[in-house]
């Protein structure tokens, strides 16, 4: 089952970094991998988050022109802020999540942002917050509507719920 879900995250960056311009809206696209580990650590904890963070910033960096390694560490943070948010009564509806991702997807990309701006590359920053961070962050939450939903159905089928007094 693993190497399935290892494989979800591998089709999510290739539909990412393939179809980002057919998905694209304003010139900005969803980060679907971002929204999957946002998901998945809600739904599963902040253990079977940071595989996903790891496979899924891996998986992302191997399809992109930036530095290596470089997505691991924002989506590494993004999932630890994501626990905070994680509850085993709440985890799995779907009003947390779209609660969280606007301000967690701000966090992803001013974290990736800034560790662009320390290999060297310049940023303008009002133009890429404006432009670029609150406009994907919106449509992360669009995202959200459409793939949470579709892991929590996974989510639910690799762990049946455990049967309790």
């Amino acid at each position: 089952m693993n190497s399935i879900l290892a494989l979800i995250l591998l089709g999510l960056a290739i539909i990412e970094s393939s179809w980002g311009n057919v998905l694209s809206v304003a010139g900005v696209h969803p980060d679907l991998v971002l929204v999957a580990v946002i998901s998945w650590t809600l739904l599963r904890g902040l253990a079977d988050g940071l595989v996903w963070a790891l496979i899924g910033g891996l998986c992302l960096d191997l399809l992109s022109s930036g530095p290596f390694g470089l997505t691991i560490v924002p989506l590494v943070i993004v999932c630890a802020l994501a626990r905070l948010g994680y509850s085993r009564v709440y985890g799995a509806q779907l009003w947390l999540p779209l609660f969280l991702t606007f301000p967690l997807s701000v966090v992803f990309y001013l974290s990736d942002a800034l560790l662009l701006s320390l290999t060297g590359r310049p940023i303008a920053w009002s133009a890429t917050l404006v432009q670029v961070i609150l406009p994907a962050s919106l449509l992360n939450v669009v995202a959200m509507l459409i793939l949470f939903p579709l892991l929590r159905r996974l989510h639910r089928r690799v762990s049946p719920p455990a049967i309790s007094w």
